[in-house]
């Protein structure tokens, strides 16, 4: 069939239109929130009060119809990046009254990986999803 786009140029396209993901866990756990309707900022910087200090961070997605709540993963970190360890992260979110929820990658390689992300999201805001999402599905 002439112009039918098969899977390997579907990939290409769907990579276009997607910020760049620094690894495949992010690029994963972007496209399941893209799948069920849920808009996020990636790597949007954030405002962090700590020790006396103001300074941005950037959290790996940031879902603003839930309160601005951010989902870190910790992927490959370039050699210009300090990587801060997810304890001393949560804490300090936890001061700045910015909820988070951690995946790591054996989050990720469990099979209702998924349902267990939309069940905490649910849980955490006692509604629906449907009240938050982008669009219906």
């Amino acid at each position: 069939m002439k112009g039918a786009i098969s899977e390997t140029n579907l990939e290409y396209y769907v990579g276009k239109l997607e910020p760049a993901y620094e690894s495949q866990g992010e690029q994963k756990i972007g496209r399941t929130l893209d799948q069920y309707g849920i808009a996020f900022f990636y790597r949007h910087p954030t405002l962090i009060y700590e020790n006396g200090r103001r300074e941005l961070w950037y959290p790996d997605f940031t879902l603003p119809r839930f309160d601005d709540m951010v989902i870190e993963y910790p992927g490959r970190h370039h050699q210009n990046k300090v990587m801060i360890p997810p304890e001393r992260k949560q804490e300090v979110y936890r001061q700045n009254d910015i909820p988070a929820l951690f995946l790591k990658p054996a989050d990720l390689a469990r099979p209702d990986w998924v349902e267990k992300l939309y069940e905490t999201l649910e849980n955490t805001y006692h509604r629906p999803l449907t009240d938050c999402l982008l669009y219906d599905r």
